[in-house]
């Protein structure tokens, strides 16, 4: 029975303290307590709030329930309404009436209005019909100003004098109210309920009226001084204090109620704002721990708090500067996709050991601009931003942000950069999509990732494309991150002359493009010196052309110095030297076609043989081959011998052909002075001609050729070449060009001819190298070489050969015009084209002038055979 009496009693003094004291979280407003609407499906219960459920155009409608609280009491209550308000759209909470029909024509006692046409919160006294309303405490106008969201706590008491005060909370939180005003009035002072009218106009304003936590209870006496909850700064220069209830305005103002530590920091000035305090500093406080002490602070009751203290920690913001935040990544080409997302984005990389805030910042390309909102990103750490629709693509990646407008990202170029909130540029990238440096990578599906953020080299070489599986690296480290950085040596690997006065230059990786251009990084000996100018040649900026204002001596060989280049991982090349000639320019009479293959074996290919019979280098770059049209008797066919420098050197011998492999594969060579050509002009089986020119196309050697030219002996003509027998003789000359010894395989691509004929001074006017000769192509005494030599030129010969019986052999030269020495070569072959018989043959030469003086030389040689 006693503890009967004891809950009783409990309860008892409950109900006296609160009247009313409802939060719908049951989710029924019909019990606990009971509410009365005028109709019953006007109002709900939605996640806990009660709302009008009302879809009638232009009407009132209420909810009520039972209160006889009116003096000594509070009444706290919050109300949304997320429409704007206006003077057919409104909500009036009586917080007293004698009646529990707030639709009544007749009604004794006070509301408040929410909206109308000022958009207020304003305290009325209605006194009967409602043209006896007066307001009797007028709020802010505009204090309800948004059109869909107005959360509002309420907080009006009225004191056992009769005096109101009517307070409101905008935030809806109940830890900011502002007074809208006092007044004493006692015209009524008993009540019987407690309500909401709604007053709503069009669709638009329907069920958008929301009710919550209600208390009615009697006035709490206030004897406990105000509790310091906290002391916050996110500035350094404005620190917030939080009270556990408001404090008086003027006691909290004093400055000397508050002192911070370490540095006994007093503020300038304290503002207040019921249970805030924020106390301003004359200078910003540096990164550290620190506490502020508060004496004697007063609530609005008078209540004294003693001395109290909180502490707190603050990290002085830091101002990002350039390329403290890098973007990192750029995903401008999502298609076709590759395993990322098929969505735009680009990742930035905070490279400082600080933590940066991001409010304000802009990011932006060259038509739309992103601000960022409250953010920030963590010291060394990545942050994905995309466009704000795509942001759950990216979720799995780590942080990121969606911005809204997204700067759309271009696949060929873009100019993309980010600026921090002071207007300062932090990174900027102005792409292309030759930077992929890849032809499929850039057809999309796969990012742009930075190589080096401490590179100075030129940004296209500093971005490429991801080697990773996926198409990209979001949210993580980069997959050529610092691939720049090898301990492999920066080498020069050629010099090569453009022209007279360019020199290319080839390294053995890609250089930092800015430092390339330096001039003064290179020198060339002879006279040449530094350079005027120097120009790296992108994308890969591994080739530098080196300009000279005066062109350079031919024919000569020059060393390039190179000093103090860098490649876009550091390492430098230190007076590294390469030699490089400058070739001479092609004179008629310097090439020579030194051998010819027109009629290859099975399987095999044409070839032509040249030979540098001058003291200079020579470049085949200004070399064409070509042959004859026969009918028009033009040339034709021609053929440039390089598309590059290619040295030719003084007295060595070169192959051009279409297979280099097939004829090194077929004869034995000494050497691999070959050049392959896609196509040689074509060389007929039976005769032809083949054509030296030089780079302007004028004729540099001449051979015409015919099989009557091989060895008579010879069966089978094919795979054996014509070698030239003298560089003395003119080309076309008799006899020298004769068929390559069986002994040298038929051919001598590329090394010293088996039928070269050395030159021989003559010791008569009429003679013999040897008076003995065996023409059966074994490359030994193959031919009579007949040398002469007289004092003055002009003369005519005719050379007629007899055997020892007097016989007409061989009519070998006729009415030849003769210059002061030569040579004539008999092969062995008779007037038929027939090999002559072993024996003795006379060698019977006449001279004659214009002026008819003759000479006559009878000379004999032995024409030899091998014994059977």
């Amino acid at each position: 029975m006693g503890k009967f009496l004891l809950v009783l009693i409990l309860f008892s003094s409950k109900v006296a303290f609160s009247q009313l004291n409802d939060n719908f979280t049951d989710g029924d407003f019909t019990q606990n307590p009971a509410w009365q609407a005028d109709v019953a499906t006007n109002f709900t219960v939605v996640n806990g709030q009660l709302r009008s459920n009302s879809t009638t155009l232009n009407s009132n409608f209420y909810i009520s329930t039972p209160n006889t609280k009116a003096l000594n009491c509070t009444w706290e209550f919050d109300v949304n309404l997320q429409f704007s308000t206006s003077g057919a759209n409104y909500v009036d909470v009586y917080l007293i009436s004698n009646v529990a029909d707030l639709k009544s024509t007749n009604i004794n006692g006070y509301f408040l209005r929410m909206g109308n046409t000022d958009d207020e919160v304003a305290l009325y006294k209605r006194s009967g019909t409602i043209v006896t309303t007066t307001k009797i405490i007028d709020g802010k106008n505009g204090s309800v100003g948004s059109s869909a969201n107005n959360p509002f706590k309420f907080k009006i008491t009225r004191e056992s004098n009769g005096n109101f005060t009517l307070e409101r909370d905008s935030t809806g939180t109940g830890s900011s109210f502002l007074t809208e005003g006092s007044i004493v009035d006692n015209s009524f002072t008993t009540t019987t309920s407690f309500g909401f009218l709604v007053q709503q106009s069009t669709a638009s304003f329907q069920q958008k009226h929301f009710f919550d936590n209600i208390i009615i209870q009697d006035i709490i006496v206030d004897t406990a001084p105000p509790v310091l909850n906290s002391a916050t700064t996110t500035n350094g220069t404005n620190i917030n204090l939080s009270f556990n209830e408001p404090v008086d305005a003027t006691d909290a103002a004093i400055i000397t109620h508050y002192n911070i530590t370490p540095g006994n920091i007093q503020p300038t000035s304290a503002t207040v704002n019921g249970n805030l305090v924020t106390l301003n500093l004359a200078n910003q406080l540096a990164t550290g721990n620190y506490t502020v002490a508060v004496s004697t602070v007063k609530d609005l009751k008078g209540n004294v708090a003693a001395p109290q203290n909180k502490g707190f920690f603050y990290k002085k913001p830091y101002t990002a500067k350039l390329n403290d935040i890098v973007i990192n990544e750029i995903f401008a080409d999502p298609s076709p996709q590759v395993d990322l997302p098929s969505v735009e984005f680009i990742e930035i990389w905070n490279r400082s050991t600080e933590d940066i805030g991001l409010v304000g910042f802009k990011y932006s390309d060259p038509t739309t601009i992103a601000t960022f909102g409250n953010d920030s990103i963590k010291a060394n750490s990545y942050i994905v931003l995309c466009a704000k629709a795509d942001t759950l693509e990216f979720k799995k990646y780590g942080k990121v942000i969606g911005l809204s407008p997204w700067p759309s990202l271009n696949n060929a170029s873009d100019q993309i950069k980010l600026i921090n909130q002071n207007g300062d540029l932090i990174s900027q990238v102005n792409y292309t999509d030759a930077w992929y440096k890849d032809a499929v990578k850039k057809n999309g599906g796969w990012t742009l990732e930075l190589i080096d953020p401490l590179s100075t080299c030129n940004p296209s070489q500093n971005y490429s494309a991801s080697i990773d599986v996926s198409g990209g690296t979001p949210g993580k480290q980069n997959s050529i991150y610092l691939t720049n950085k090898t301990t492999a040596p920066l080498q020069l690997l050629s010099a090569v002359l453009k022209d007279g006065q360019t020199i290319s230059l080839t390294f053995n990786r890609g250089l930092d493009s800015l430092q390339a251009t330096l001039p003064s990084h290179y020198s060339i000996n002879n006279g040449a010196g530094i350079p005027q100018s120097a120009l790296p040649i992108g994308p890969s900026f591994s080739s530098v052309d080196l300009k000279y204002n005066q062109a350079l001596s031919r024919n000569q060989t020059y060393t390039i110095t190179v000093n103090g280049v860098t490649d876009c991982g550091a390492n430098t090349i230190s007076n590294q030297t390469l030699s490089f000639v400058y070739p001479a320019l092609i004179a008629k009479g310097d090439v020579l076609i030194n051998e010819l293959l027109y009629n290859p074996k099975s399987g095999g290919v044409d070839f032509v043989e040249v030979y540098n019979v001058s003291d200079k280098i020579l470049d085949f770059k200004d070399l064409k081959i070509a042959t004859k049209d026969a009918i028009k008797d033009s040339v034709v066919s021609i053929r440039a011998v390089s598309a590059t420098t290619l040295l030719f050197q003084s007295k060595t011998y070169w192959v051009i052909t279409t297979n280099p492999d097939t004829v090194k594969a077929q004869y034995t060579t000494q050497n691999n002075n070959f050049i392959k050509l896609s196509s040689l002009p074509s060389f007929n089986d039976d005769s032809g001609t083949a054509i030296l020119l030089n780079k302007d196309s004028s004729k540099l050697d001449q051979l015409d050729y015919n099989k009557k030219m091989q060895f008579a002996l010879l069966k089978d003509l094919n795979g054996v070449s014509l070698e030239r027998s003298s560089f003395t003789q003119p080309t076309n000359a008799v006899g020298n060009f004769r068929s390559a010894a069986a002994s040298a395989g038929y051919a001598t691509p590329g090394y010293k001819n088996s039928q070269f004929l050395e030159d021989v001074n003559p010791v008569e006017e009429i003679s013999f190298v040897s008076k003995t000769f065996s023409p059966d192509n074994d490359g030994y005494e193959d031919v009579l070489q007949i040398l002469y030599q007289f004092s003055q030129p002009n003369y005519a010969a005719n050379v007629t050969i007899y055997n020892d019986q007097g016989a007409l052999v061989r009519k070998l030269i006729q009415n030849q015009t003769l210059a002061t020495s030569g040579q004539w070569i008999w092969d062995g072959l008779d007037q038929t084209n027939q090999k002559a018989k072993t024996g003795i043959y006379i060698i019977y030469t006449e001279l004659f002038d214009l002026d008819g003086n003759v000479k006559k030389y009878k000379r004999t040689a032995v024409l030899a055979g091998k014994f059977n």
